[in-house]
């Protein structure tokens, strides 16, 4: 999703294909977003959101309530337990991070493997990360954990800021465990 804030008015668009996403997201554009025709008008109050949903004859109610937040734009701020779907996903998982403060930094203390049938939380990946670099890494925070593609393993990378540009760690799923285990080269 990608949006304009104007006061306490937020204007969400919805993106369609990876061609929008690399558009807006990835490359970015010279001209201001037009969100004239996005679906998604919302107001901002202290505990949530209201507006509605349109697109044609459609329209629908939104009641956003807030349960949780973080910002990492200064000193971090994380209110209530912070967990961030990601965009990658395999054919049997998906992934979600939970967000957590650690001295004044923000990063994901660990990963949530869910089964996609079982719609429940099959493992819960811990990092030891004592810079809390884990999850930091890409802009998009959604972004964060992704899927490799090609060969005949299910392999998961996870994002890490520091050093100069970043480092990734490689989860293998096991299927005589189960479960990911971390790659070590």
């Amino acid at each position: 999703m990608y949006g304009k804030i104007t006061g306490t008015s937020v204007s969400l668009c919805e993106i369609a294909d990876d061609k929008e996403f690399d558009r807006v997201l990835v490359i970015g554009s010279k001209t201001p977003v037009d969100t004239a025709r996005c679906p998604f008008s919302l107001d901002l109050g202290e505990s949530g959101a209201t507006g509605t949903w349109n697109r044609g004859l459609d329209k629908f109610p939104i009641v956003l309530k807030k349960v949780a937040s973080l910002d990492d734009t200064g000193e971090a701020k994380v209110d209530g337990t912070v967990e961030i779907p990601f965009w990658a996903q395999t054919a049997t998982h998906r992934f979600a991070g939970v967000y957590e403060k650690a001295g004044f930094l923000v990063c994901m203390s660990k990963l949530r493997v869910i089964d996609k049938k079982k719609k429940k939380v099959v493992q819960e990946i811990v990092f030891d990360d004592d810079d809390c670099d884990a999850g930091m890494l890409m802009t998009p925070i959604y972004m964060n954990v992704q899927k490799q593609v090609g060969g005949s393993f299910e392999t998961i990378s996870v994002n890490f800021r520091g050093g100069s540009a970043g480092y990734s760690r490689d989860y293998v799923f096991s299927h005589r465990f189960k479960d990911y285990r971390l790659l070590v080269n």
